[in-house]
C-alpha cells in the first residue's frame, strides 16, 4: 500500500479499520500468509492468541507398573535397593493414572540427578479422578513457565479433575 498517494484523513480511517479488525499476519515460508487473532488492551499492548491444539490426556488403566525411579531394576544406585519401589521392581497405582507431566515419567528431578520427582514421588506416574483436562495454568508441562517450580493449580502433574455442574 502506498502512503504517497492518500490524504491524512484516509490514512488515519485505514488505521482505525486496522485496529477494529484486530488481525495481524504473520508470514509461513512453506504456506505463505497466516492470520492470526489479536487482543488489544487499552494501554495499546497486544497479545497474540493462536489456538493451539489441546493435548489429549492419556489414560492408563494398568494398576501394575514398572518403577520409574529404578527403571525397573529395583536397584538405585547399583547396589542399593530402590528407595521407591523398595526393590521389588514395580509399583502399584490405583487406575486411572497418567505419566507425571514434571519428570516426563522418569521418576527423576533431572536425568541422573537420583533425586525423586516430588509430584509422583519417584514413580512416574500418577493416580487420577476422572473426568481429567488438561491444565490450563501451565498446559500440561506441570511447571510454571520460566522457573523450575511446580505448576500451583495441578501440582506438577499436568492436568486437573473437571468439576461437574450438577442441574437442580
Amino acid at each position: 500500500m502506498e502512503w504517497v498517494d492518500l490524504s491524512e484523513k484516509e490514512k488515519k480511517t485505514i488505521v482505525a479499520q486496522q485496529e477494529l479488525a484486530r488481525t495481524t499476519i504473520t508470514k509461513s515460508l512453506d504456506e505463505g500468509w497466516i492470520w492470526h487473532s489479536v487482543k488489544v488492551e487499552k494501554e495499546g499492548k497486544s497479545d497474540i492468541s493462536r489456538d493451539k491444539p489441546k493435548k489429549i490426556v492419556e489414560l492408563l488403566w494398568d494398576e501394575w507398573y514398572d518403577c520409574a525411579f529404578c527403571n525397573g531394576t529395583g536397584e538405585k544406585p547399583k547396589g542399593s535397593v530402590c528407595s521407591v519401589c523398595k526393590g521389588k521392581k514395580k509399583i502399584q497405582l490405583t487406575p486411572p493414572v497418567v505419566k507425571c507431566a514434571s519428570c516426563k515419567g522418569r521418576g527423576e528431578e533431572k536425568p541422573r540427578s537420583n533425586i525423586t520427582c516430588t509430584p509422583c514421588r519417584g514413580k512416574g506416574y500418577v493416580s487420577v479422578t476422572e473426568p481429567v483436562e488438561v491444565c490450563p495454568a501451565c498446559n500440561g508441562v506441570g511447571r510454571t513457565r520460566g522457573s523450575n517450580l511446580a505448576c500451583v493449580q495441578c501440582k506438577g502433574i499436568g492436568v486437573i479433575a473437571i468439576k461437574e455442574v450438577k442441574e437442580q
